[in-house]
């Protein structure tokens, strides 16, 4: 009996330790389908500036926005029927040379909060992995190599990527918000013709 209870005390740091991950619920703590009132107010408290030049009613775009202690370029949240479904965080890591090891870091930071990510790097011919960090950068600027991470939890996800201008995007969505932002889109294109 002494044994058991030995074994259990010495297991629940460990059990503690592996279920600190949080499911995915929005971003910057506002949560999917909260109302554009709401999600301005929240970000402006955090300093976010709203771009009202670039803004509409379907998306907000934000500056001085921070992710943790990581500034992003440019902010956007995106709405269907004035609710949240979507927001997107561009960084710009500075060097070009630095986009890959900025990705890894910030792939890194967000398994530490929602669990490991399913990572894929993907080369094209003559490209590979094993190139050097140059050569790598002139794969994904040319479309030959892919950098993407992605989570899911319940109807959210997260995508983690390098785009081919070397930026690292950051996006946040709720499915089936989406899939409304969708089916309005293609209602409207299909009213005007």
């Amino acid at each position: 009996m002494k044994k058991t209870l030995l074994i259990t005390l010495l297991l629940i740091p460990f059990l503690g330790m592996s279920q600190t991950t949080k499911p995915i619920e929005g971003f910057l703590g506002i949560k999917f389908g909260t109302g554009m009132a709401a999600v301005n107010a929240a970000v402006i408290a955090k300093g976010g500036v709203i771009d009202k030049a670039k803004s509409t009613k379907e998306s907000v775009i934000f500056r001085n926005v921070k992710l943790g202690h990581r500034e992003a370029a440019s902010f956007i949240v995106k709405f269907v029927n004035d609710k949240a479904y979507e927001a997107d965080f561009l960084f710009l890591p500075g060097q070009d040379a630095r986009s890959i090891e900025y990705y890894n870091e910030l792939v890194k930071d967000i398994n530490d909060n929602y669990g490991k990510g399913d990572s894929q790097v993907t080369f094209k011919s003559p490209y590979s992995d094993k190139d050097s960090e140059m050569n790598k950068i002139v794969a994904i600027r040319s479309a030959m190599a892919e950098y993407k991470t992605y989570w899911e939890s319940n109807d959210n996800s997260i995508l983690a990527e390098i785009t081919e201008d070397l930026t690292v995007d950051l996006i946040y969505q709720n499915d089936k918000l989406f899939s409304e932002a969708e089916a309005k889109q293609k209602a409207k294109e299909k009213s005007d013709y």
